[in-house]
């Protein structure tokens, strides 16, 4: 049994601390007013040193509190929560690999698991987006007991692939910087041989023994480059057994649309997929031709009502599924 600790609660969200690995992570758990034992849905972050809520430096997305205020009108439970080194929560961060990830989202999930109270065990949902999304099948792998994943945003191709793709968009992004600001943006940011950078990039990644390694400006974690560059979601997503629901965006250059309407033929499992059109990486309406300059701008609006609906609707018919199998 897991040790929790619920520090306080203001309304319909409870601040909780709960262990995994050796450290305490922090997160909320929200639980609307309603006949329980109520649904849940458990939030997984994209990459990077994100919060709870889904926010990184330099961009305050929200789409985890966009969600979970949806769902808790809807009468259905959420939980997020910092990653490890992040917001509240213990540990390193900058030292974690994507093993790391998959640790606390199973953490995460055990601990919704014991709160019978308010939760119902057999109703557990694990939400992803972006890094989340690709992790899901393989966190869903080791927690038999949830009732479906939900990818949002998810990329199937290798790591080598999509840093190539996202290099060649930012590179078009800065070329039409001017100015100034568009002289130092490409002399610090742009990449004049995306795919030798990768190629160089894994080789220096498996070469060093370091914990931690220089890139661009940061100090980074190898493992969690290690990890990535050696990480094949596919391989997760054909042994999956439990239902999915794929989002992706028409406007997603980071995770490509194409990708999500690939994941019904490789999983066995019933899996639907959707394209929001107009929709970018981080859920919002993108007019403009999308880019990774354009995610500030972007985030300064609520998600698309079409991901809640689409999320809703698609856990309702969930529900519904289930008792009409146990009423059978």
């Amino acid at each position: 049994m897991a040790v929790v600790s619920f520090q306080k609660e203001f309304g319909l969200h409870s601040e909780v601390t709960f262990p995994s690995d050796r450290i305490f992570l922090s997160g909320t758990l929200t639980v609307p007013k309603g006949d329980s034992p109520l649904s849940c849905v458990i939030m997984v972050h994209g990459s990077g040193a994100q919060d709870r809520d889904g926010n990184i430096s330099g961009f305050n997305s929200q789409i985890f509190k966009y969600i979970a205020e949806f769902l808790a009108d809807k009468g259905i439970a959420s939980f997020r929560y910092d990653k490890r080194g992040c917001g509240k929560s213990e540990g390193n961060f900058k030292v974690a690999g994507l093993s790391e990830m998959v640790k606390d989202a199973c953490a995460a999930i055990d601990f919704i698991s014991e709160q019978t109270d308010a939760i119902d065990s057999n109703k557990i949902y694990l939400l992803g987006h972006s890094e989340g999304a690709v992790l899901a099948p393989e966190i869903a792998s080791k927690r038999h007991n949830l009732a479906g994943i939900l990818m949002l945003c998810a990329s199937l191709r290798s790591f080598e692939e999509d840093g190539v793709k996202n290099a060649e968009v930012l590179n078009r992004d800065l070329n039409k910087m001017t100015g100034l600001k568009g002289i130092l943006a490409r002399m610090f940011l742009y990449t004049k041989d995306p795919l030798g950078t990768m190629t160089k990039l894994r080789h220096k990644v498996e070469k060093t023994k370091a914990k931690r390694m220089w890139i661009s400006f940061s100090r980074v974690s190898t493992k969690f480059y290690r990890e990535t560059f050696n990480y094949d979601v596919k391989s997760f997503l054909k042994n999956t057994k439990h239902p999915i629901l794929a989002i992706g965006g028409s406007k997603d250059f980071q995770c490509h649309p194409d990708d999500t309407l690939l994941i019904p033929e490789i999983s066995p499992s019933q899996a639907d997929a959707y394209i929001v059109e107009g929709m970018d990486h981080m859920l919002r309406f993108q007019k403009e031709e999308p880019s990774i300059l354009s995610y500030a701008n972007s985030c300064s609006s609520p998600i698309m009502q079409e991901v809640n609906e689409t999320v809703y609707a698609w856990i309702s018919n969930q529900k519904a599924n289930k008792q009409i199998n146990q009423d059978k």
